[in-house]
């Protein structure tokens, strides 16, 4: 297990003892608006991220996927150039 820094130690127990000061009512408060204030930011996040792309732009590379794969599926393995010579052995 990785050891935390001391400075680390101290910022997070002077976060701590600053979010108490203000007394247990404030710092409830603050985390429920922490919680309101993320979920707002995740559903407008997905609101304007879930836009569609262009419909002439999916008929695009859902022709180019067609176009591709049928070109793998038909080709054919091709006969080696090299032949075998039989040597006259005695």
């Amino acid at each position: 297990m990785k050891k935390f820094p001391l400075i680390v130690i101290v910022l997070l127990a002077l976060v701590g003892i600053g979010l108490l000061m203000g007394g247990f009512k404030s710092f409830f408060l603050l985390i429920i608006s922490v919680i309101i204030g993320a979920l707002i930011f995740t559903l407008l996040l997905r609101l304007f991220a879930s836009r569609k792309t262009d419909s002439n732009y999916q008929k695009a590379v859902k022709q180019s996927k067609n176009l591709h794969d049928s070109k793998k599926k038909t080709k054919k393995k091709r006969k080696s150039s090299f032949k075998v010579i039989d040597g006259g052995k005695k």
